[in-house]
C-alpha cells in the first residue's frame, strides 16, 4: 500500500469544504482535521489500491470455440478470466458527533488506464476490438494510455456516525487468448492479460457512534 503525503501545493489547491463550517486545508497525510463538528483523517494513494475483485465470468464468456467446419475462419477472443474490481485513489474517515447531517466536499483525482498484453503489436487495434467486444465493457482510454482526472466530489455525512468515504476508478481485468481459425482449425493463438478502467466510483459506509 503506497500512500503519498499531501504536499504544500496540494494543500493550497485542494481545500476541504464543509457546509456551515467554511473551509480548511489538510496539513499532511494522516493528520486529524477538525472542521465544525467533523473530524477528518485522509488517505491519498499515489499508486491506487486495487481491491474488491469480483469474478464476473459467465458460462457463455468462457466457452471455447472448437472446430466448426470450413465456415469457421477468422479471429476470436476466448476469455478465461473476467474480474471486476475497484482502483481506490482517495479515502477519508469522517466523524460527525453532532445531531445534524453535514456535507463533506473534496477535490479528488483518479487514474484512467488501459495496460497489458494483447498479442502482436501490429495487430493491437484489431485484437483490442475483439477483447472489448467479448468483455462487454468499454475502456475510458486507448490501449497504453493513462490519464489523471480531477473533480470535486461531495458526500452527506449522517449525524452521530463515523463515515468512511472512497473515490477512484472501477476497472476490469481479463485474461484469455486471441485465437485465429482457418476452416475450423486453430492456426495461431496469442495470450491476453489486460486491465483497464471504465468509470469513476464513489462510496461511503457509516457506523453509529
Amino acid at each position: 500500500m503506497n500512500i503519498k503525503k499531501l504536499s504544500i501545493a496540494t494543500v493550497l489547491l485542494s481545500s476541504l469544504v464543509v457546509s456551515g463550517a467554511g473551509s480548511a486545508f489538510a496539513s499532511s497525510q494522516g493528520d486529524t482535521i477538525k472542521i465544525g463538528n467533523l473530524k477528518i483523517v485522509e488517505r491519498v494513494y499515489e499508486n491506487p489500491e486495487e481491491y474488491d475483485f469480483t469474478d464476473a465470468l459467465t458460462k457463455n464468456d468462457s466457452s471455447k470455440i472448437g472446430p466448426m467446419g470450413n465456415d469457421m475462419t477468422g479471429k476470436v477472443y476466448e476469455m478465461s478470466k473476467k474480474d471486476l474490481y475497484k482502483s481506490k485513489s482517495y479515502e477519508a474517515d469522517i466523524e460527525n458527533d453532532s445531531n445534524e447531517n453535514d456535507t463533506f466536499s473534496r477535490k479528488v483525482t483518479r487514474k484512467t488506464f488501459l495496460t497489458g498484453k494483447i498479442g502482436v503489436e501490429a495487430e493491437t487495434k484489431v485484437n483490442w476490438r475483439l477483447i472489448e467486444g467479448k468483455v462487454g465493457i468499454n475502456a475510458e482510454v486507448a490501449f497504453g494510455d493513462e490519464e489523471t482526472i480531477e473533480t470535486t466530489h461531495s458526500w452527506i455525512i449522517p449525524k452521530r456516525t463515523v463515515t468512511t468515504v472512497e473515490y477512484g476508478s472501477k476497472a476490469v481485468k481479463t485474461t484469455g487468448n486471441i485465437v485465429e481459425y482457418f476452416q475450423g482449425r486453430v492456426v495461431d493463438s496469442n495470450y491476453v492479460n489486460v486491465k483497464y478502467s471504465y468509470k469513476e466510483y464513489s462510496s461511503k459506509k457509516s457506523k453509529d457512534l
